[in-house]
């Protein structure tokens, strides 16, 4: 239970880059509490998966209806509370509606975008937009602004697609967000902002590693560690965020290399990313 006395749900976002990592997810959800697993390049049979988070003694977990292909979720909440709401044709994009126990419901949007090996910058602003677009439209027809988006943006904290006001808007600090009412007036139109904690995982002087994915190309603009893997809560939610890691073992084993960079080869590319919601 939380200090405020609601439960705590946890989170885990993790591009598994098509490897068969059931075990260290399931080493994971034992290491947070997982109750939500969100999984991006799984192409494990979700039977499989199952049955590996419920030997956790932490189940049963079952695959939430309305998963995809790309993007898949687990949990050992009551998948009667989750429904399903859109697709993105292309599986950028996941929309829920879920409701915990007799609290109001929340907005999730589990997100895969673009790779930048495939995508250039435009495309990527193309998706964002189209992203931020159907969370607005989503919003207004449920009512609220309790959101959530996590996942894999393909795109840093501090890149356009995440700060633009056309795309996801999301700011650093929550002071600002909550100073502003949650919007932002753009040449006469008010743009929803989100609250992107993400910005403290960024380099060296936090907890962790400096980052969640390495890439160093040899292009003359190398940031070497990006945080493409990223949370991001609608100033109703944002000071029901309890705290956001980046894990760089799965509470077994490492997840990094000797040279302290991501073990693709026992792992992933990608760093899990693990978030608690007091709700």
């Amino acid at each position: 239970m939380s200090e405020k006395g609601r439960p705590v749900i946890t989170f885990l976002f993790w591009n598994i880059k098509k490897k068969p990592l059931s075990g260290r997810v399931r080493n994971l959800v034992v290491a947070h509490a997982v109750d939500v697993v969100v999984l991006a390049e799984c192409q494990t049979p979700s039977t499989t998966v199952v049955t590996a988070l419920d030997a956790t003694g932490h189940g049963p977990f079952a695959l939430v209806p309305g998963s995809g292909s790309r993007l898949q979720l687990y949990t050992r909440l009551p998948t009667a509370r989750w429904h399903a709401l859109y697709q993105d044709p292309l599986e950028a994009w996941l929309t829920f509606r879920v409701q915990i126990g007799r609290r109001p419901a929340f907005l999730l949007f589990v997100a895969h975008l673009p790779s930048k090996l495939h995508a250039g910058e435009m495309d990527q602003l193309l998706v964002a937009n189209q992203l931020a677009a159907n969370i607005r439209a989503t919003e207004t027809q449920q009512g609220h602004e309790r959101t959530i988006v996590v996942g894999d943006l393909n795109a840093n904290p501090f890149e356009s697609s995440v700060v633009w006001a056309g795309g996801l808007q999301a700011a650093m600090s929550r002071d600002v967000v909550a100073r502003l009412g949650g919007e932002r007036e753009v040449r006469g139109t008010e743009y929803p902002l989100f609250y992107n904690p993400m910005w403290g995982a960024l380099g060296d002087r936090t907890p962790g590693p400096s980052g969640t994915y390495y890439r160093s190309p040899s292009g003359s603009v190398n940031y070497f560690w990006n945080t493409y893997d990223q949370v991001l809560l609608r100033a109703q939610l944002m000071n029901h965020l309890r705290d956001v890691i980046v894990p760089d073992t799965d509470g077994v084993n490492t997840l990094l290399t000797v040279n302290g960079l991501p073990d693709a080869a026992s792992g992933s590319d990608h760093l899990p990313l693990v978030f608690r919601l007091d709700w």
